[in-house]
């Protein structure tokens, strides 16, 4: 369970990275480029972890088929994005995992809330993780 649950996490790690700060295509959810820290909290089988970084953005919009352009694996099977908000559910199938999942994030331009929840499949079994993230503009990139 212990590689299920290491390499869920890796995979989900890259997807929030892209998710809240891979620059995007045009139509996208508005952010204002700047320093962002973003505080998250993954929950899993194994327990929960918390985790605040710190990113220079330098796009002004995200979407979620720009932020699965470098997952290998994953797709967007469906997304709903307007200059305030994104839905999204995704499938991914790499190195004998399976998952399937769904997303929101909400943004007012210089902070953004969001969640995700997946469903992984790792030789028979299930192994559910849900993530909830916030973030906020702290200042100007250096």
């Amino acid at each position: 369970m212990h590689s299920l649950r290491t390499k869920t996490l890796f995979i989900m790690g890259l997807f929030y990275a892209y998710a809240v700060f891979n620059p995007a295509i045009a139509g996208g959810m508005q952010v204002n480029p700047g320093l962002w820290e973003t505080k998250s909290q993954v929950t899993s089988p194994g327990g929960t972890q918390e985790n605040i970084s710190q990113d220079c953005i330098e796009e002004s919009e995200i979407s979620p088929e720009k932020m699965m352009d470098e997952n290998q694996g994953c797709k967007v099977t469906d997304s709903s994005v307007d200059s305030n908000s994104m839905q999204w559910s995704i499938a991914c199938s790499n190195e004998g995992i399976s998952m399937t999942g769904s997303g929101h994030a909400e943004s007012s331009g210089d902070s953004i809330v969001g969640g995700m929840a997946i469903k992984a499949n790792f030789g028979g079994q299930e192994f559910l993780m849900d993530t909830k993230w916030e973030g906020k503009r702290i200042g100007a990139c250096e």
